[in-house]
């Protein structure tokens, strides 16, 4: 397996591709959540077992996040897809076709968002994913994030999720501390087939127990080893 630095679009995005031995069309791109980035353990261990069933993986870091040009306060979800958009171009441009998306909390968010207008995405997995935005982000915890809550209104992820004519997983714990159940189960509903949604039993949030983890890892690279292999 390779790990090769990267930068692309005008936003100076900062990415590390893996490449498993043998070349491949498919590529996965993963996006994390709000206040994560790249080259936390969750991508990290993502993109070490994908590239084991073969599996090219590009993660990279949101604007204003990790190693990514600009300011971290002016994030908003409107930002987050076009840089989604300029990885998918991206991946494009190396030669790839056959293009997933896995996302957490917002990553998996602005994935659906993405995956609704960009038929470029060919199968979906999300982990942990809001859909009704406004009752997540209006707190006094993101009074510093103007530009971002200003920005919720413009996205109705629900309907959105209509939109998405690819395969999509959803996989939620069922101790989520931070985004609940019901909204896991309100995409699920809302959402096209072939889909699926598998609660992890115990799970928290950010899939902090590595035996959860794995359990959403192991969903997670067989949903794509089915749709896009």
């Amino acid at each position: 397996m390779k790990e090769i630095g990267v930068k692309f679009s005008k936003h100076s995005l900062a990415g590390v591709f893996h490449l498993p031995p043998k070349s491949t069309s498919t590529c996965i791109i993963t996006c994390h959540g709000l206040y994560s980035n790249k080259d936390s353990e969750k991508y990290v261990n993502i993109a070490q077992r994908f590239c084991r069933e073969g599996l090219s993986i590009l993660r990279f870091d949101f604007r204003g996040c990790g190693e990514s040009g600009s300011l971290f306060e002016n994030t908003s979800i409107t930002g987050r897809m076009e840089d989604l958009k300029d990885a998918l171009d991206f991946v494009q441009e190396q030669g790839y076709d056959n293009t997933g998306i896995v996302g957490s909390s917002l990553g998996g968010t602005v994935g659906v968002l993405t995956a609704a207008k960009d038929r470029r995405v060919r199968a979906l997995a999300i982990w942990a994913t809001p859909c009704h935005l406004s009752e997540l982000f209006q707190g006094e915890a993101f009074n510093g994030l103007t530009r971002l809550r200003e920005d919720v209104s413009k996205h109705n992820v629900a309907k959105a999720i209509k939109e998405v004519h690819c395969p999509i997983l959803i996989t939620h714990g069922s101790l989520d501390e931070q985004v609940p159940l019901s909204h896991a189960k309100t995409l699920y509903k809302n959402a096209n087939k072939p889909k699926s949604v598998r609660v992890i039993e115990g799970a928290d949030h950010r899939f902090t127990c590595i035996f959860h983890r794995r359990k959403a890892v192991e969903l997670t690279v067989n949903w794509f080893k089915k749709y896009l292999k």
